[in-house]
């Protein structure tokens, strides 16, 4: 048996569009660390709505039931016995269901009381809704990915620890079908299995296993207990695997600081999709990594076609944000006593970019060359926070620091669109009434609703009221747009989270029809056409003509996070 010095891992964590919903399914991979005393296994349970309940599940047996308020979050602790060890079937997977949104959070840990010995990991729960029935599996080999970074052969391990795993978890209530698809030689070879409902298995991975298909949901992990690097660490990996429509093309590279070390690893399902750099064609070692010429800087890559890929180093493991998958706001969730944010955000509008409540005023933006973007390390405090921005959609990753190592993932998408107010739960709905009113009887109707006027004060907005909108009616509706009597500017009447509903400035953006507005004592009011071939252009109009209101609820947004006591399962 030979000795190995147990060291901070790799948080890994899925990523899509939004990762909350209320219907989960997970299981602990096994953590090696298994003899120390100290093995803490939890997950962390945020809700994004009032008056939430969630219920555990492990072994098919209900085990908690809890309640939350709206960005509160609670843990919910499990024992040793809950990790997957063997390879073959198992009822250890843990479902999590709510009456209301939420998002889930896992962390395995080993710890003997030093830093030197600790093995951490931390992984986004995905909700049932992003899971799937096909999966390419990352062409991993243990033996190359020491020699890679070692520059030497694996030290000896039994056949345990020689390979990765892979854990296949039934998310559904009924008999699953599972068929593993591995390459041997020349040829393609598949295994059929079958798994009860809520039940998982664990079997062994290699390079050789290409994809995994079942007839029903499943949740795919990635893991290793034990993975051999340098220094004689041990690093565990946990690597939530997404479906194949969880792919992109364009991949902003982030640069971590502390990070010497680092190869990129490509998933595709065809075989012909190449990664570019500056429009030069990385070329992969023989076991399939490719490198970047600078690792001293982030740094912009695109394939041919659809790919997921893999920033891999001796301290990461971390699945990046697909260009087309960057979202408006992310929580993050945070273990360690170092922690911090990298943000990648447009460099227009970097200065714009908000934790909590508050503008990032202090951060050192470095543009990433030959991109509209810039990156920034935002130093964190709080166990729990969240990233947002305004305007235009941002990628956020965590990283933390043990003192000896950095390790990281990224954060969790919440929303897809930006907000200007913050991080959105529920979105707001456009909906055009029935009556036919005045400018200022649509804005009493509207408010009476608990409503407002619709303000399209964006592109975005203006396109989701286009597509919210269905009517072939050939008539106009009031919005909140109006002009000031005293000056014959044009603001907006509205509503925001925070206040009544009083008169802002208005935007640089306009939609007006050829000829619009007229003389403003020809119209003091705007409205738009409700006819589609119009593309929804807006007039200026005499506000006391008889239109149809175009009122608007507003979002529910995420309140800062404050944490509640834990749930211990016995």
């Amino acid at each position: 048996m030979f000795v190995i010095l147990l060291f901070a891992s790799t948080l890994s964590q899925g990523l899509t569009i939004v990762s909350y919903g209320d219907s989960f399914i997970t299981a602990f991979p096994e953590n090696v660390g298994y003899f120390y005393p100290y093995t803490p296994r939890s997950l962390r349970v945020t809700a994004l709505h009032e008056d939430t309940s969630f219920t555990v599940f492990y072994n098919n047996t209900k085990i908690t039931k809890s309640y939350l308020q709206r960005g509160s979050t609670t843990t919910v602790t499990f024992p040793k016995t809950a990790e997957v060890h063997e390879l073959n079937y198992s009822t250890n997977s843990i479902r999590i269901t709510s009456t209301k949104n939420v998002v889930v959070h896992s962390l395995s840990q080993t710890d003997t009381g030093t830093i030197q010995k600790k093995n951490i990991q931390t992984s986004v729960i995905q909700p049932i809704t992003n899971l799937g029935t096909n999966y390419l599996i990352p062409p991993l080999s243990h033996p190359g990915l020491i020699q890679t970074f070692s520059g030497s052969s694996a030290p000896f391990s039994s056949q345990r620890y020689s390979l990765f795993k892979l854990i296949i978890i039934n998310a559904e209530d009924t008999e699953n079908t599972i068929t593993v698809v591995w390459k041997v030689s020349a040829s393609v070879q598949e295994e059929k299995l079958k798994i009860p409902s809520y039940q998982l298995i664990q079997i062994q991975a290699s390079a050789s296993l290409l994809m995994v298909k079942s007839s029903h949901k499943v949740a795919v992990i990635l893991t290793h207990p034990c993975l051999e690097m340098t220094a004689c660490k041990c690093n565990m990996i946990v690597n939530q695997i997404l479906p194949t429509q969880f792919q992109g093309q364009n991949f902003v590279v982030p640069y971590i600081p502390g990070i010497t070390q680092s190869r990129l690893l490509m998933t595709s399902n065809d075989t012909a999709i190449s990664l570019y750099h500056n429009n030069v064609q990385l070329q992969p070692s023989p076991s399939g990594f490719l490198s970047l010429s600078d690792q001293t800087k982030s740094q912009y890559v695109n394939a041919s076609g659809g790919v997921s890929l893999r920033l891999i180093s001796p301290d990461l493991f971390i699945e990046l944000i697909p260009e087309n998958m960057f979202a408006g706001c992310y929580l993050l969730q945070l273990y360690s006593d170092i922690k911090s944010a990298l943000v990648i955000a447009e460099t227009g509008s970097r200065n714009n970019v908000h934790k909590q409540k508050d503008h990032i005023t202090s951060a050192k933006w470095t543009e990433i060359t030959g991109t509209k973007y810039s990156s920034a390390i935002i130093p964190l405090t709080n166990p729990s926070t969240f990233i947002w921005h305004p305007s235009s959609k941002i990628a956020v990753y965590i990283l933390e620091n043990t003192g000896t190592a950095v390790y990281g993932g990224p954060a969790i998408p919440i929303n897809d669109q930006p907000d200007e107010f913050g991080c959105v739960v529920i979105p707001g709905q456009f909906e055009v009434g029935n009556d036919r009113l005045s400018w200022a009887e649509s804005l009493a109707h509207c408010t009476s609703l608990q409503k407002q006027l619709g303000c399209p004060t964006s592109e975005d907005i203006q396109m989701n009221l286009a597509n919210t909108v269905n009517t072939t009616e050939d008539e106009e509706a009031w919005i909140g747009l109006r002009r000031s009597l005293m000056t014959t500017d044009w603001y907006w009447q509205r509503q925001t989270p925070s206040t009544t509903s009083l008169p802002s400035p208005s935007s640089d953006f306009f939609h007006w029809a050829d000829g619009q507005p007229l003389d403003s004592f020809m119209g003091l009011c705007a409205s738009l056409s409700l006819v589609r071939e119009d593309e929804f252009k807006w007039k200026s109009a005499k506000c006391c003509e008889k239109k149809r209101p175009v009122c608007y609820k507003s979002p529910i947004y995420l309140n800062p996070l404050y944490p509640v006591d834990p749930v211990n399962i016995p």
